[in-house]
């Protein structure tokens, strides 16, 4: 017994409670500890429930497919919910400069809004690479957490990467190809700099370097 409670007591210092009362919405996941930042999949139909928790900001953190960001923005403002679109690609990025700077316009934006005092909900299709990448880096900035522990606790056990172990092999394929190799490259800025939380510059982001890496979930224990 005692080994149980140690066990849950160690789980619950290492990220936030899984899952948000009133969300039927998939990956849904609380991100801070004050109850402001949220993470999750694509709403789509659930886009209700946004404002039953009363979210004041969406940020939509994915490129247009067809038509499905502009619905979702008219949805939004319908339920009178502020919609943010950065149209942030999980393949094929148009540049690493383009990418960097979509990021730190997001995490400035996820703070930003978490300090005026409003609630913000994020998500790209799944809720599990980009924005899993996005809340992980979110989180060293506002608790000074390592890019290894986000990336296990935060990521890895939300779906990232091959954290999902369902995921494609041509998805898995291009998020580290891709994305891995600019989430590490952005956190050890993070790591260097200390930036201001809501105030992170996009100047760095002209000289970013990514390279490739072997880090996946699958290695990290």
């Amino acid at each position: 017994m005692k080994t149980l409670l140690f066990s849950l007591l160690l789980l619950s210092t290492l990220s936030p409670v899984y899952g948000v009362e009133g969300l039927t919405i998939g990956n849904s996941f609380q991100v801070d500890h004050e109850g402001q930042v949220f993470r999750g999949k694509e709403p789509k139909q659930l886009v209700s429930e946004l404002a039953n928790i009363h979210i004041t900001d969406v940020l939509i953190f994915k490129n247009e497919l067809k038509t499905e960001v502009q619905t979702e923005i008219n949805d939004l403002k319908t339920l009178k919910i502020k919609p943010h679109h950065i149209p942030f690609r999980w393949k094929q990025l148009e540049s690493t400069a383009i990418a960097c700077g979509q990021v730190v316009d997001a995490l400035n934006l996820i703070a930003n809004t978490k300090q005026a005092n409003g609630s913000i909900y994020f998500h790209c299709t799944m809720g599990e690479d980009r924005t899993g990448m996005l809340a992980g880096l979110y989180r060293m900035l506002e608790e000074n957490l390592t890019m290894e522990r986000v990336f296990k606790t935060e990521m890895c056990a939300r779906g990232y990467s091959d954290g999902n172990v369902n995921k494609p092999g041509m998805v898995y394929g291009a998020i580290q190809k891709e994305l891995t190799p600019l989430f590490i490259a952005l956190a050890k800025k993070i790591e260097e700099r200390k930036f201001v939380l809501g105030k992170v510059p996009k100047a760095f982001c002209q000289t970013l370097k990514v390279e490739p890496t072997t880090l996946r979930c699958k290695s990290v224990k």
